[in-house]
């Protein structure tokens, strides 16, 4: 339990890294610079969203968190599927530019879930 504080906080920090670099995406998407997706530092948001992994991983494996007891926690698991699902829509190229405005804006929705989630860490269901 001693290193639970450390890892939280190594995890939040990437976490808003992450969520900083998916909005520099989009936006220089939007902005007609998709030239982020020839450079190497198009690989930094996913070397980054792996350690993210990772450490949610550590923080409930050393934490006193459980996916299927405290509900906000099985329920921002659900959003970030959800993210991730809309966040990849929202960067195809392929896809309509109102089809990834979309995307991007559930994403972004889910997004602020998440972070709603484990800030407040509200009783959903009582």
């Amino acid at each position: 339990m001693e290193y639970y504080l450390p890892v939280k906080q190594l995890h939040m920090f990437c976490a808003y890294l992450s969520a900083g670099l998916f909005i520099a995406r989009l936006l220089l998407d939007m902005a007609g610079k998709p030239g982020w997706r020839l450079s190497p530092v198009r690989y930094l948001p996913h070397i980054n969203d792996t350690l993210l992994l990772t450490l949610a991983f550590t923080l409930l494996a050393i934490g006193p968190w459980q996916p299927f007891v405290h509900q906000w926690l099985g329920f921002k698991i659900l959003l970030l599927l959800g993210y991730i699902a809309f966040g990849i829509g929202a960067l195809k190229q392929r896809l309509s530019a109102p089809m990834r405005t979309l995307c991007a804006a559930l994403a972004l929705a889910q997004l602020a879930g998440i972070f709603y989630l484990a800030r407040f860490k509200p009783l959903l269901f009582v």
